[in-house]
Parts: C-alpha cells; structure tokens; sequence
C-alpha cells in the first residue's frame, strides 16, 4: 500500500527528463563543475554518463586544460614583472650608491 501511494506521488510530481539532463550534465562539465572530489559519487556519475551516453574523460577536461593555459599565461606575466621589479631594484641600489658618494664629497667641500 505505501509503495502504491510513493509510485503516485513520485510519478506524479517527480519526472525525469534525459534531454534536460542530459544537457545539464554537459554544461556542468563545460564549466569544469561535474568533477568533484567526492568519491561516494563517481560510480553513480559514471553510470549516469553511460545511460546518457555521454563521453567525457575527467583527464583530457578542457576546462583544465583552459585553465592550465591562463595559469601559464599568469606566470609569464608574473615573470616579466618580477624582471622589472628586480630592475628597478637594481637602478635605485646604484642611484643609492651615486648619492651617497655626493653626500661624502659634500661633506669634504664643507671641511675645507
């Protein structure tokens, strides 16, 4: 009797459409959002792809690969950065040395 009111209910207000799904599960990989860390998951996510006969390799994502090119594209700029940085150092260490020489030949010009 309770399994006869659940199939009801569920039937009722529960449905399962595959093409939205479907479509859901493809933009969350797009976005790099369907693999997650939890392991209780993978087996059911992977069962559902192969119902849905979705193929997705977590490996060859293109989301990371995405993201590994703008992090390589951050490090190169963070490198030509660094480069001026330690350039600017380097100038204002000799403009340091340049100035602390004119401070000593003032101090003999004022001795004498």
């Amino acid at each position: 009797m309770i399994l006869l009111i659940l199939q009801i209910y569920f039937s009722r207000h529960y449905y399962a459409d595959v093409d939205k799904t479907r479509t859901e599960i493809e933009r969350l990989i797009e976005k790099g959002e369907w693999d997650t860390k939890e392991q209780e998951f993978t087996e059911m996510r992977k069962n559902l792809l192969d119902i849905l006969k979705i193929k997705h390799d977590p490996i060859d994502n293109k989301v990371i690969l995405k993201k590994l090119d703008k992090l390589e594209e951050l490090e190169k700029t963070y490198d030509k950065t660094l480069d001026k940085l330690e350039k600017l150092e380097e100038s204002d260490k000799e403009k340091l040395e340049k100035l602390e020489k004119l401070e000593k030949l003032l101090e003999e010009i004022r001795a004498k």
